[in-house]
């Protein structure tokens, strides 16, 4: 009988289907964050401060702001209370919350501090610590938050004690693994941790994932999955998570519970649960395929052990909580990274880095554009005026490319009527407005948050 090949020839493209991808492959390209990054001024890195340490430019601190005004709020309705805490911390503490040694492969050296040789030795040195102090830089904002709550006795009244930060983070990632804001290691963590009874669980995690959908609708993003990331099966689970066969199997129904409750999907994803405790991740795809953890939701049922961490229940015996980390936003750097991307670097008004741009047709309208200018950032808009040299059709070109949302243009019919040229960006569009009518309706656009 006669064989046949196995090397059965591909169906090759046509130049209809080549096209595309080529097209596909360029508008991704112009979405890059990076690229976008450095065209719009939103971040740097530089050789001298070091790799995978961003500088936040004004364009994008605006970005960073604007985000933590709006967690700020939601926090604040959600009944969060706002703690600030340092970047280090004793290496003794990572030990105590375990840490160590399995994290040290993702922390900075660690910094030997002895205050003796700072002081001088004098006649107290023999009452002087004998070994010197040890610090860490941060890579999480966990423990330190813990020892807040642990600060005084606790009744089960208070609970759930919600508490949040946008902590300063560094991680110390592979020189391979770092890329733009996607992988970097200085970090800014849109932290929360809500110390709770095990009856609340459930209900808490339910709000923190209406947080989430609140978030994501507000900025439209749709581009996500779920994954219930678990401890079994994955490779070295034996040496990678905290050992309690029970604490497990209690962890990890009570957010399988929270996942069919909230009516999301879900992919099961053995192995990548926090060594602590199992966790609910939202995976964004970029424009480049690869695909990030943005944002996360953990259940740690080990830490209030490790910590002696305790409240006292209605029975007046001593109860361990259970601690939800929470982080809509993940980090400032992964989280704008994704929005550049989302948006091609074309914010919506609310979140752009310059609101308005005032052109004047003429030099002759440049005091009549200032005023203008300066009544909008009275209203706290954030107006630039372009009062330059260029013609008209020149700036606003230069403002298209920056991608400002609103081009205001003035001139003497303007004037007059104490009106506005109002043109969008991406539309070729103009409306002629009062000028009370478009600030007022520009200030609720932003009040709102609308794209």
């Amino acid at each position: 009988m006669e064989s046949t090949s196995s090397n059965q020839s591909e169906r090759v493209e046509t130049a209809d289907e080549l096209s595309a991808k080529v097209a596909a492959h360029a508008a991704a390209l112009a979405r890059d964050h990076k690229k976008l990054g450095r065209e719009l001024e939103l971040f740097a890195f530089d050789d001298d401060i070091g790799k995978g340490l961003p500088l936040w430019l004004p364009n994008g601190t605006v970005i960073r702001d604007e985000l933590e005004r709006l967690m700020k709020e939601l926090e604040f309705q959600a009944g969060f209370q706002r703690v600030a805490t340092p970047s280090l911390a004793k290496r003794s503490l990572y030990y105590r919350t375990g840490h160590l040694p399995y994290y040290a492969v993702h922390m900075f050296p660690f910094m030997e501090c002895d205050d003796r040789a700072r002081e001088g030795v004098g006649e107290d040195a023999a009452a002087a610590p004998s070994e010197p102090e040890v610090y860490c830089l941060r890579p999480m904002n966990c423990p330190h938050h813990h020892k807040v709550f642990a600060l005084r006795k606790r009744s089960y009244r208070e609970l759930p004690l919600r508490l949040a930060e946008y902590g300063q983070t560094y991680r110390y990632e592979d020189s391979g693994a770092v890329s733009g804001l996607l992988r970097v290691r200085a970090m800014n963590m849109n932290d929360g941790h809500i110390y709770c009874t095990e009856e609340q669980v459930v209900p808490e995690c339910l709000a923190v994932l209406e947080m989430h959908r609140r978030v994501y609708d507000l900025l439209g993003l749709c581009n996500w999955r779920v994954r219930l990331s678990l401890r079994e099966g994955g490779p070295g689970a034996k040496d990678k998570f905290v050992e309690d066969d029970e604490g497990w199997a209690k962890a990890e129904g009570l957010l399988r519970e929270v996942l069919s409750r909230s009516g999301l999907d879900y992919e099961e994803g053995p192995g990548e649960a926090a060594f602590y405790g199992p966790k609910i991740d939202f995976q964004f795809r970029g424009v480049t395929g690869r695909e990030e953890t943005a944002s996360t939701l953990q259940l740690d049922f080990a830490m209030a052990e490790r910590l002696g961490l305790h409240y006292t229940g209605r029975d007046g015996a001593e109860h361990r909580p259970f601690i939800l980390h929470r982080a809509p936003l993940g980090t400032h750097e992964r989280f704008v990274a994704l929005l550049i991307e989302h948006y091609g670097g074309a914010f919506p008004t609310w979140l752009a880095p310059v609101q308005v741009c005032v052109i004047p047709v003429a030099h002759e309208f440049d005091e009549h554009a200032r005023a203008l200018s300066l009544e909008l950032r009275a209203r706290a808009i954030r107006a630039e005026l372009d009062d330059g040299s260029d013609g008209l059709r020149k700036k606003l070109r230069a403002a298209s490319l920056r991608k400002i949302p609103n081009l205001v243009v003035v001139g003497e019919r303007e004037r007059q009527s104490d009106s506005v040229s109002l043109r969008r960006h991406g539309s070729p569009d103009q409306q002629v407005l009062p000028r009370a009518e478009f600030i007022a309706q520009l200030a609720t656009e932003i009040a709102e948050r609308r794209r």
